[in-house]
């Protein structure tokens, strides 16, 4: 291991853990996040902008801070304007853009602001806008990349009692001036609130995956961008899908994975993967029904025999492929528990499903551990974007409050100690600590929440005090 000393001192925050794959962790100066709640960090060739947003607010009531490429701080902005609805910040055509959108005279407004490095955000530029009916307005979903100078937005029409929902695909160039329009019916009831997912394939074909619920989740997978859509209901035989999840590998085939119920309950009792060619033709399925190994690790044979077999309050938080092309599907424990009268929050562990490249079945393993905190933030588990191999990270919070200081192990201000998993060929897991040392004097932890999971380049976390009041950027290269 590289001495702690040595790297301070000629590499400024930047240190070398020693884990079963080296990893180069940097970190950016230090600012105010008092009450803000992180939303992203756009990263362009030699920038980082982290952006924040006014907690519990809905409005573009933001702050960015820019970082250079030596994640030391350059600038600082805030914008306040209750007028417009924040959707979201893109870095797209090498440029920082920040879409929001706005209702008057019954009509729902979609506009951008520019960032400029020196000045903050410039005017706000309508880009569309759609007739309000009976009082309700569209709604906007922003693709996360481009294709071949094109930007795909989903306007989700109003809501009409009764009728079926009703989608515009809207195509705009590099200078977001709109190219092309195209509106769609769905074969599906509409609903107040909606759960649609835009996703645009790796040769520029557009799809929308939508959840909504009928005697449970259900799912349907379109492929837009013609006047006549094609429609696949994503399903199983006999089980119901309670939640997926969705890459594209290296076919260009669309892999959904995900977990499954019993007709009577809602508790993951199994496992599945699809795969899709680019006309949405089913290529690949298959299904798996949970071990007892996995289930009674969380589970007792009583809770079996009162609640089913299954396993409870655990949510899909994970869907990755690494360099050999293994996939990688994660659910996660979360819950509440009471600790002298105050509930808290608690995760059990986590359930990690391996499929090889060809979308079958290798390992299912279990993970145990028990966090329990009074703030979220510091629960979960948490990997790289850059997913060259199987690992996984998380806080270690088990006894926090009775500890006296932090075992050296850990490093120093790491208010609660990192874990890290890996994996052998059959699905053994090694548990390692993490030596981390943190920059300043506070004491610090990861949120275990990626800042850039829409991208595949760095992976970036953002590090916060107990007192979430400050933080900065964990850059992993």
């Amino acid at each position: 291991m590289i001495n702690r000393y040595v790297i301070l001192l000629f590499m400024g925050f930047s240190i070398m853990i020693n884990s079963a794959q080296d990893i180069a962790l940097s970190f950016s100066d230090m600012v105010s996040s008092k009450g803000l709640s992180p939303v992203n960090c756009v990263v362009s060739s030699d920038k980082y902008f982290y952006i924040q947003q006014r907690e519990k607010s809905t409005k573009c009531d933001l702050v960015i801070n820019i970082f250079n490429n030596e994640l030391k701080k350059e600038a600082s902005f805030s914008l306040d304007n209750s007028k417009y609805d924040f959707i979201s910040i893109k870095y797209l055509f090498d440029k920082v853009i920040l879409f929001a959108s706005y209702n008057e005279q019954m009509h729902t407004h979609l506009v951008y602001s520019i960032l400029d490095e020196k000045l903050g955000f410039g005017p706000f530029n309508e880009i569309f806008k759609e007739p309000q009916k009976s009082g309700y307005p569209t709604s906007f979903i922003i693709s996360d990349k481009t294709f071949e100078d094109q930007l795909h937005v989903i306007a989700e029409l109003p809501f009409v009692s009764g009728k079926n929902e009703d989608i515009k695909l809207l195509i705009f160039d590099k200078d977001l001036k709109l190219a092309k329009e195209v509106y769609n019916k769905l074969e599906v009831k509409f609903e107040t609130k909606r759960d649609n997912k835009l996703i645009i394939s790796p040769n520029g074909k557009v799809f929308l995956i939508k959840t909504y619920w009928e005697k449970g989740n259900n799912f349907n997978i379109y492929s837009l961008g013609q006047e006549v859509i094609k429609e696949e209901v994503i399903k199983l035989n006999r089980n119901k899908i309670s939640a997926l999840d969705y890459f594209f590998n290296a076919k260009n085939e669309l892999v959904i994975a995900g977990f499954y119920s019993s007709q009577i309950r809602y508790n993951y009792e199994g496992y599945f993967l699809f795969k899709y060619d680019d006309d949405l033709t089913l290529v690949h399925k298959n299904q798996y029904h949970f071990n007892e190994k996995i289930v009674k690790t969380f589970k007792s044979p009583k809770e079996i025999k009162e609640k089913g077999f299954g396993l409870d309050k655990f949510l899909l938080t994970s869907f990755k492929m690494d360099a050999k092309g293994n996939h990688y599907l994660v659910a996660e424990h979360l819950g509440r528990k009471k600790v002298k009268e105050i509930n808290n929050w608690h995760s059990m562990g986590m359930v990690i499903i391996k499929f090889n490249k060809n979308g079958n079945f290798v390992w299912g393993c279990p993970i145990e551990r028990e966090q329990v905190h009074h703030k979220r933030t510091f629960i979960g588990g948490f990997a790289l974007s850059n997913f060259q191999e199987p690992q996984y990270f998380y806080n270690e919070l088990a006894n926090l409050n009775l500890r006296k200081g932090i075992p050296v192990e850990y490093g120093v201000n790491n208010y609660c100690g990192t874990k890290h998993i890996t994996f052998d060929e059959v699905g053994i897991p090694t548990t390692k600590d993490l030596t981390i040392s943190f920059p300043g004097s506070e004491m610090l932890a990861f949120h275990p929440v990626e800042l850039n999971s829409s991208t595949n380049a760095k992976t970036i976390f953002q590090v916060i005090n107990e007192s979430g009041e400050k933080s900065c950027l964990a850059v992993i290269e």
